[in-house]
């Protein structure tokens, strides 16, 4: 009877250990509520430029009434406003540009929002998206409704198409739209091939593929959406927590990155722009509108122009302001008062600031450095709008990185960043430490890059009617992968604890190939993996593949394949997993590495291990799945940030080199050989 009894509780054990794996990997399986569900948002997100080819949405768009269900939102006022807005004909025509970053397009875009945010129940959500699909612009109503789907408790973990998908334009070049267009017309399905812009008179061509990559666009894109600039979290009741934080972070991240592929391309260090002078590299985006005419492209040395509403001045203006807070270590608030930046979280509200976000302490005096340095290189060509050119590329963040003018922004306000992370005092031994921990090793795969193909369905880029079938048209692009690895850190530990690992990745010499010292050489490290381990007495060998990093997410499902998983599992046919925790918002696990050279080029390697306990702000267990990406988007709302180092520690302050380095981190040299299979 004994050994049944240890036999059941062991068969227990497997199965929990089994579906707890199984969360970890994939989700769990979901009910058949939760499929219809995500059924209809992907039948709403279809071809979003045409009326809805769904009979029931349809029908349902057609019949529905907000009107006479006010009772049925939490908030009924800005459905009000929505109708009003729609009847009197003042709503943003379908088919025009929306962008984010224009004041009356944003205005209605978050009324919105709101009326499907404040919906009580899902049946007042889905029938108030029902009719707002073919009423609404379709790029209001797609950020409106992903940003509402994000955050909604009863679409949590509901999976939304890759960005790409939805709208392709905004990521592929009007030479393929045309040859994609052709083989419409003759109803045969291409592959068309897409390069990336510029030629190779032009240097920054040689890193375009980072800037250009359809995931990494996608990635700032949904960060933005994870982390709207208008957020009213009072109103809304989600924490954003270290949301100014985070906006430093994750651009900061991006900045090194490109930095590191532009040391393998034999490129120097991005510069910052300046207000008062020329911005030497041009662009010419070679993207076109669906409606409206090419992106607006920027010749060489143009210069900042003065808009209707943003003067230069004033952003010379913005910036001293801002310079004056960071060295007097405070910002004037509203009311006049002063609101100290000299403690940890002065980060956050310096963030909050500059981005801006609705939290900023004071925007009429500090303004909107960041927001509207993307408003004057989108409208750079067009400062009067004499020529009513459409808004450039800069103006929405699915095509910003596109620009090398949106890493040189970035490195502008980095530098504010910096300014105030040098004023903190430098991290102390006993804060660097971690006694009786000592990491005696580290080892790692051989790491090597390489260029791949990879196809981007074109669907819902052409016009169509449905009378003609769908034919299957891809653009195919060159994009940077990297083989899969695994690290090897050998901890030898006095005491059993459970250790936070951070990893890190930067360069070994700059430009001039001279070594860089760590003071500077801090400035372009990149957070390659973070993640929490168990530490026994005694030697413990933590293990951790590339795959698992909690930077990156793997590569978007594609809109066919989610669509047919579902039918799937609608019909009994198979289980669709879910992971109610699961992130949109990620930079892509294949661009973890940076491309480095044929012949190997090295990189500092960097480990440190510190006590967890000391550190974590959740009661939850140690090995919790967030979600992935954690590093640069985050936790959902409900959550705190897991532990309370600022992000990038220990790199984020001054360093004295001759008092930095401690047992518990472990620094050494290693290769990115890139293989050119061409």
């Amino acid at each position: 009877m004994k050994t049944l009894l240890f036999l059941l509780l062991g068969v227990a054990l497997y199965h929990q250990a089994c579906a707890r794996q199984a969360q970890i990997n994939r989700g769990v399986p979901v009910d058949r509520e939760f499929l219809t569900r995500q059924n209809e948002i992907l039948h709403l997100l279809n071809k979003v430029h045409e009326p809805n080819r769904f009979k029931d949405q349809s029908e349902l768009g057609r019949s529905y009434d907000p009107t006479a269900h006010f009772d049925k939102y939490k908030n009924a006022s800005p459905v009000k406003s929505l109708v009003k807005l729609y009847t009197s004909g003042q709503l943003l025509p379908r088919g025009h540009i929306f962008t984010l970053f224009n004041d009356k397009h944003r205005e209605q875009m978050i009324t919105v929002f709101e009326s499907l945010f404040y919906a009580q129940d899902w049946d007042t959500f889905y029938r108030t998206a029902c009719w707002a699909r073919d009423r609404v612009n379709e790029g209001q109503f797609v950020y409106a409704l992903s940003v509402a789907v994000l955050h909604r408790e009863d679409t949590r973990g509901i999976v939304l198409p890759p960005a790409y998908e939805i709208y392709p334009h905004l990521f592929v070049n009007s030479e393929v739209i045309h040859a994609a267009y052709r083989a419409k017309m003759r109803q045969e399905p291409a592959v068309v091939r897409m390069n990336f812009t510029g030629t190779v008179r032009n240097p920054e061509q040689r890193v375009a593929y980072l800037g250009e990559d359809v995931g990494m666009n996608s990635h700032h894109s949904h960060w933005h959406m994870d982390f709207p600039f208008w957020w009213k979290e009072q109103e809304y009741g989600s924490h954003k927590d270290r949301k100014g934080e985070l906006f430093y972070w994750m651009h900061h991240q991006l900045i090194s990155r490109f930095d590191l592929e532009r040391l393998s391309n034999d490129l120097p260090f991005v510069e910052p722009l300046y207000w008062d002078e020329k911005i030497v590299d041009g662009f010419y985006p070679q993207t076109t509108y669906r409606v409206g005419g090419e992106f607006p492209a920027r010749p060489d040395n143009f210069e900042f122009q003065d808009l209707k509403n943003i003067k230069v001045k004033d952003m010379v203006d913005y910036t001293r302001r801002i310079r004056e807070a960071i060295s007097q270590q405070a910002v004037i608030t509203k009311n006049g008062d002063y609101y100290s930046l000299n403690d940890t979280t002065g980060i956050d509200t310096l963030g909050a600031l500059i981005e801006p976000s609705v939290d900023s302490k004071h925007p009429e005096y500090y303004g909107a450095l960041h927001n509207y340095g993307h408003i004057m290189l989108g409208q750079i060509t067009d400062p009067k709008g004499k020529f009513n050119m459409p808004p450039g590329v800069m103006e929405h963040f699915e095509t910003a990185t596109r620009d090398p003018a949106f890493f040189r922004l970035h490195k502008y306000i980095d530098n504010l960043f910096k300014l105030h992370k040098d004023l903190l005092p430098k991290y102390t031994q006993a804060e660097l430490s971690f006694p009786g921990v000592k990491v005696s090793d580290v080892t790692v795969d051989e790491l090597v890059t390489y260029f791949e193909d990879f196809d981007i369905d074109l669907l819902n880029a052409l016009d169509d009617t449905q009378e003609l079938d769908d034919v299957e048209i891809k653009a195919r692009v060159r994009r940077l992968n990297h083989k899969p690895f695994t690290f090897h850190i050998t901890i030898n530990s006095e005491l059993d604890a459970t250790a936070a690992v951070r990893v890190f990745l930067g360069p070994k010499y700059d430009w001039f190939g001279q070594e860089i010292p760590i003071n500077e050489k801090r400035l372009y490290m990149v957070e390659i993996d973070k993640f929490v381990a168990k530490v026994n007495k005694g030697t413990t060998v933590v293990q951790r593949k590339s795959s698992e990093s909690s930077v990156t997410i793997p590569d978007r499902e594609t809109t066919k394949d989610l669509v047919k998983k579902v039918h799937d599992a609608l019909e009994g046919k198979s289980s669709f997993y879910v992971c109610k925790d699961v992130r949109h918002c990620g930079y892509p696990d294949r661009l973890l590495l940076p491309k480095g050279k044929k012949e190997g080029m090295p990189f500092t390697l960097y480990v440190i291990v510190t006590d967890f306990e000391k550190e974590k702000v959740n009661d939850l267990p140690w090995d919790y799945d967030y979600g992935g990406s954690i590093s640069y988007c985050g936790v959902l709302s409900g959550h705190k940030y897991p532990d309370s180092k600022p992000m990038g520690f220990p790199f984020d302050r001054h360093i004295d080199g001759d008092h930095f380095f401690t047992e518990n981190m472990y620094q050494k040299e290693v290769k990115i050989t890139f293989q050119d299979n061409e």
